[in-house]
């Protein structure tokens, strides 16, 4: 933590040690460390972190967010791609989290939601709602390899942290430097970068989905409307301590494509914070209006 951590200099890392091993000196065993491990990331203001040991996780949570009946109602249901056709050739897509263990597995999903894009760009959309608000994250390379037709090809931001991770698309692959984390076979060749893109954003878009969004950035005719997200805007690295016991730390933060660096929570571009309608889209306050800025930016 003291040589990782993006909050390691402000910590009296002499002070933490003793106050830590004060609290695991009499434990039975690491079952019980929750107390210690949660000093540890909240004196490194670590929210995104956690520690695991075996079956069990811990860490530190902040102030819990608040989110509406409607978003945790979807949540429980299960996130995956959806789409319609709305009013003015104007197409909707959900973005779900997307998780894996695999090239492969994260190839087959990325797979998937760009096979649910392409559908709608057979279809002759001038404009598409990006809908983020269930997005809580998970793997981002899979989410934007599966919207690739929306983006510019080469550098689209990176992981700033002692080092630079750039991200990049390149036939229809993803890279972070010259590591490629999965690849999809598209099925349109129709090319999308110049359609105006809202995306939807909301308190329960948070981690990898904070991410898709800073890889939008500095695309032109794109905006975020709906609410603050949720602020998990740190890049995680994970570190190995033996075969029970790991640890996922945030050791650096989002840039995007013109080099600016993003610490906190994203705010939209247009707020509005009228109740979701995730069963009848096309009746959902936000997408109305973003399906009317839409209108007003389709060539």
């Amino acid at each position: 933590m003291k040589k990782n951590s993006i909050h390691a200099n402000q910590v009296n890392w002499a002070k933490l040690k003793k106050e830590v091993y004060s609290k695991t000196i009499q434990l039975n065993n690491p079952y019980e460390m929750g107390s210690a491990i949660r000093t540890l990331y909240q004196s490194i203001n670590d929210f995104h972190g956690e520690f695991f040991y075996r079956d069990s996780t811990f860490r530190w949570k902040r102030s819990p967010l608040i989110i509406s009946d409607s978003i945790r109602k979807e949540l429980k249901k299960g996130v995956k791609p959806k789409i319609e056709l709305l009013e003015s050739n104007i197409g909707y897509l959900r973005i779900p989290p997307i998780s894996g263990a695999s090239v492969a597995e994260f190839s087959k999903k990325a797979q998937s939601l760009n096979d649910s894009l392409c559908l709608l760009l057979t279809k002759g959309i001038k404009g598409i709602i990006l809908d983020l608000r269930l997005n809580g994250g998970g793997a981002m390379f899979p989410m934007l390899l599966g919207v690739e037709q929306l983006l510019p090809k080469g550098h689209l931001g990176s992981f700033q942290d002692q080092t630079k991770e750039e991200w990049s698309i390149k036939d229809h692959q993803f890279f972070t430097d010259t590591t490629m984390l999965s690849s999809i076979i598209p099925k349109s060749s129709i090319m999308a970068e110049k359609i105006p893109v809202v995306i939807l954003t909301g308190p329960a878009t948070g981690s990898s989905g904070e991410f898709f969004i800073i890889a939008f950035k500095g695309r032109k005719k794109t905006i975020l409307l709906g609410t603050e997200t949720a602020g998990y805007v740190t890049a995680n690295s994970g570190f190995t301590l033996n075969k029970f016991a790991s640890l996922n730390l945030s050791t650096g933060y989002g840039v995007d494509r013109n080099g600016k660096v993003y610490k906190e929570a994203l705010k939209p571009d247009i707020p509005n914070n009228s109740p979701d309608n995730f069963n009848m889209v096309s009746s959902d306050e936000k997408v109305k209006a973003a399906i009317s800025w839409l209108k007003t930016n389709i060539n």
